[in-house]
């Protein structure tokens, strides 16, 4: 494993998915105003969250790299759409267990997760095609 490339892979999945979850966002405004009701304020939890969305991040490069590893778009789609879908339901256990959460808010958030790692596992398979692969035989596409 080339431990730059990785660490590349990583650095360039990690602005992709803060770029998607700050459009979301605003694509979604009354789902997220509503939402944001039952949730503590952003500035009491921007640091924690930023942090682990870094270790979500990890995981989902360094999976990439074992179960796609590839130039092939279709299959990194389909990897982050599998990873958003995880990421769906692991976010509904949550919003089904809490009191005040408005649950009408759901659907866009998890049109959010699998769109959004659908396209950052597609970046990660354009980035493999481009020789910026981590895996030790990775090939560029031509």
């Amino acid at each position: 494993m080339n431990v730059g490339k990785f660490i590349l892979n990583i650095v360039v999945a990690f602005i992709a998915f803060g770029i998607l979850y700050t459009v979301g966002p605003m694509m979604f405004a009354d789902a997220f105003e509503a939402s944001m009701m039952a949730l503590k304020p952003q500035e009491e939890t921007v640091v924690p969250i930023m942090g682990y969305h870094l270790v979500q991040t990890i995981a989902f490069v360094w999976l990439f790299g074992k179960a796609v590893g590839s130039a092939d778009l279709k299959a990194g789609a389909m990897f982050g759409f599998m990873v958003g879908l995880y990421l769906l339901a692991t976010d509904n256990i949550w919003y089904t267990m809490l009191k005040d959460f408005p649950q009408e808010t759901r659907l866009p958030l998890d049109i959010m997760h699998l769109v959004f790692g659908a396209i950052v596992g597609a970046l990660m398979s354009f980035m493999w095609g481009k020789g910026m692969g981590f895996g030790a035989g990775e090939a560029a596409a031509d």
